[in-house]
C-alpha cells in the first residue's frame, strides 16, 4: 500500500468517527430537549434498548380499592412512573384518613361524668339555658333566664322560686354561679361583683353543706367586641373584680374565660354561637369537663 493509500485510509476514518461523534451530540441533544420539555422521563433514557427506542416492560396494576380501574396491560415505564405517583397518592390518602380519628381523640380530653353533677345546681342566664336545651341536664339542675344578672338572680321570682329559694329546697351538692354578661354594658362591673357577693353569701346562708364555685363570664369574639356592648375589656375586668371576692368570700373562683379564648384573647370560633356570645352546644362539654377536672385536681 502506498503512502497516499494509508493518508486516505486515516482520512476516512477520521471523518467517520466525526461523524459518528456529531451523531451522538445530535442523539443527547435531541434527549435533551425531550426531557426539559418534559416529552421523556429520566426513567425512558434509562430504560432506552440499542437501537435507541424505549423498552416495553411489563407491569402490574395495583388492586387496592382506589385502584379499581387501572389497566393491566403491558406499558411504559412512564406507565410505571404513573403507578408510583398514584400509590403515593393513595398513601397520603390514608394518612389523610387518620386525621379524624385525631380530632376524636382530641374531643376525648373534653369527657366529663354526667353523674358527677347529678346533685348539682347551675344558676345563670341564658347561657346557662343551653344546658337544658342542648340536654345536658334536667331543668331541676338548672337555674336559668335569659337577661338574668347577679342581682335580679337575688330579687326576682321565676315558676315561685328564686335561685336561691330554689337552691334552699334543693340543698345541692355544688352551685356553680356565672353571671355578669347581661350587666356589663349598664350596671357596671364594681356594682355586679357587690351584688354577686350579696347572692354568694345568701347562698353560703341557706345552703351551709354546699360548696360554692363563681365561675367567670365567658369571653366575646373580636366581631362582638368591636361592635362595642360588651368588650373584652370589660369581661377582663370584671373577672378580675369576681376573683377578688371569691377570695375575701371564701368560695372558689372557676376561670372559664381562659379556657374559652383563642390564641389572640378572644372567644374561640369552636365555641362561640354567631352572635359572638352564646355557647355553641360542644363548649358546654368543655365547659364541664373544665368544671370536674378543677374541682378533682383542687
Amino acid at each position: 500500500m502506498t503512502k497516499k493509500h494509508r493518508v486516505d485510509g486515516i482520512s476516512l476514518a477520521i471523518v467517520i468517527l466525526n461523524i459518528l461523534i456529531a451523531a451522538t451530540v445530535i442523539v443527547l441533544i435531541v434527549l435533551i430537549y425531550l426531557y426539559m420539555t418534559g416529552k421523556l422521563e429520566p426513567t425512558d433514557v434509562a430504560n432506552m434498548d440499542e437501537s435507541g427506542e424505549v423498552a416495553q416492560i411489563t407491569t402490574t396494576a395495583v388492586t387496592t380499592g382506589e385502584a379499581v380501574g387501572m389497566e393491566t396491560t403491558a406499558d411504559t415505564e412512564e406507565t410505571t412512573a404513573d403507578t408510583e405517583e398514584f400509590i403515593v397518592t393513595d398513601t397520603t390518602t390514608e394518612e389523610t384518613s387518620e386525621e379524624p380519628a385525631e380530632t376524636v381523640e382530641a374531643a376525648e380530653t373534653d369527657d366529663y361524668d354526667p353523674g358527677f353533677f347529678a346533685n348539682d345546681l347551675f344558676i345563670g342566664d341564658s347561657i346557662y339555658t343551653g344546658l337544658v336545651n342542648y340536654g345536658y341536664f334536667e331543668s331541676s339542675n338548672v337555674f336559668a333566664q335569659i337577661g338574668l344578672n347577679p342581682e335580679s338572680a337575688r330579687t326576682k321570682a321565676y315558676d315561685g322560686y328564686t335561685s336561691v329559694s330554689k337552691a334552699q329546697e334543693m340543698q345541692p351538692k355544688r352551685i356553680f354561679i356565672m353571671l355578669g354578661s347581661n350587666g356589663l354594658a349598664y350596671m357596671g362591673n364594681t356594682y355586679m361583683s357587690e351584688q354577686m357577693a350579696l347572692l354568694v353569701n345568701e347562698l353560703k346562708a341557706v345552703c351551709p353543706d354546699s360548696y360554692i364555685y363563681v365561675v367567670s363570664i365567658p369571653p366575646v369574639t373580636k366581631a362582638h367586641d368591636s361592635a362595642g356592648q360588651e368588650t373584652m375589656v370589660m369581661v377582663n375586668g370584671y373577672n378580675k373584680l369576681l376573683k377578688g371576692m371569691c377570695e375575701e368570700v371564701g368560695v372558689v373562683f372557676l376561670d372559664l374565660c381562659s379556657e374559652l379564648e383563642d390564641s389572640s384573647g378572644y372567644f374561640s370560633a369552636d365555641y362561640a354561637e354567631a352572635d359572638g356570645l352564646h355557647f355553641l352546644g360542644s363548649a358546654y362539654k368543655h365547659m364541664l369537663s373544665f368544671f370536674q377536672k378543677s374541682i378533682q385536681i383542687s
